[in-house]
């Protein structure tokens, strides 16, 4: 009867052991979600597509995105686009992108975005896709993306009304 309690109590500690080293990843985590996450369909063929969405950061943190992948894609880099002298450059960002805390970051046409390379199948307007971001303090946050039109600027917002 003794070594049994014995052994509970281990159990017992074990337990909340186990979920007090948990706690801050967790506590972290929910810092950071993933707004309006979208992407335009692709024409057959098409080989890459671009993923835009908003970052919020509501934690005391500033966190880091430092990575992405996508199920339909081979590869998942984060790109900035910008203009250099009247030419539209395209170039990974290899240290991440900062998330401020008590921030937003949003990744849009023209600006940063992620890059989803050697897709697996041409992305569909209406489909739902999903992936997931790797942050340096939050982890890997998952996300699906809506596949809008081919020429889509940005997600329509009045679709958007049942998720508030």
């Amino acid at each position: 009867m003794h070594r049994l309690r014995a052994a509970a109590w281990l159990t017992i500690l074990g337990l909340v052991l186990a979920t007090g080293l948990a706690q801050p990843a967790s506590a972290e985590t929910g810092a950071i979600s993933v707004e309006t996450a979208w992407t335009r369909a692709t024409p057959k063929g098409a080989k890459v597509a671009a993923g835009y969405l908003t970052i919020r950061n509501d934690g005391e943190e500033p966190d880091r995105l430092v990575g992405a992948r996508a199920e339909f894609a081979g590869k998942t880099e984060i790109h900035l686009m910008n203009m250099v002298d009247g030419v539209m450059q395209m170039r990974p960002v290899s240290d991440g992108l900062a998330i401020p805390s008590k921030g937003t970051v949003t990744l849009e046409p023209n600006g940063y975005h992620l890059m989803f390379m050697e897709l697996a199948q041409p992305l569909a307007e209406g489909e739902t896709v999903s992936g997931a971001l790797s942050f340096e303090r939050a982890g890997d946050v998952p996300v699906s993306f809506e596949v809008m039109g081919l020429g889509a600027q940005a997600p329509d917002a009045k679709d958007h009304d049942h998720h508030h």
